[in-house]
């Protein structure tokens, strides 16, 4: 929800406070189900796809335990191809991996999916939403457009939080 996102910046610039980055990601990550309009869902799960990176995966499990998007529980699946990233509504191709983002650009085009990074510039080069380190915080660049294309709609909150790339 909205009040959920604005009390994680408002904790992530308190002194004193820290938590992972891998945290920071998936409570991130489990606003942005919340925040994107999917079409109708098919099967019992609404599926984030991870791409080789474990802690991520074991933090998402954490914050999505219990969650659900339009009735679906959340599977948070751990990826070793992105062949695999087919049946996700949600796939985070990491930082050390961010030489596989042209290929899931290509290889994911027509499909209604999230491509989620963390390195800078990404958002410029085709993924959905990047992960950004600014004056110590995490925050997030938004490609609108480059969603859109894909079938999905973000919320005007959403663009209100994230950094607008075009």
């Amino acid at each position: 929800t909205v009040l959920s996102l604005l009390m994680y910046f408002i904790l992530s610039t308190t002194s004193g406070w820290t938590q992972s980055q891998e945290k920071a990601y998936a409570v991130l990550l489990n606003n942005f189900t919340k925040n994107i309009q999917w079409p109708v869902l098919q099967g019992n799960t609404f599926v984030i796809g991870v791409l080789s990176y474990p802690p991520l995966a074991g933090e998402l499990r954490s914050v999505t335990q219990q969650r659900n998007v339009a009735g679906k529980n959340i599977e948070i699946k751990e990826l070793t191809s992105l062949e695999e990233a087919k049946s996700c509504q949600i796939v985070f191709i990491p930082a050390f991996k961010s030489k596989a983002l042209l290929t899931a650009e290509q290889m994911l085009k027509k499909i209604p999916l999230l491509i989620v990074t963390n390195k800078p510039d990404l958002a410029l080069q085709g993924s959905d939403i990047n992960f950004i380190l600014q004056d110590g915080k995490v925050q997030f660049e938004i490609n609108a457009a480059t969603i859109e294309a894909r079938g999905l709609k973000v919320s005007g909150t959403l663009k209100g939080l994230g950094i607008i790339v075009k």
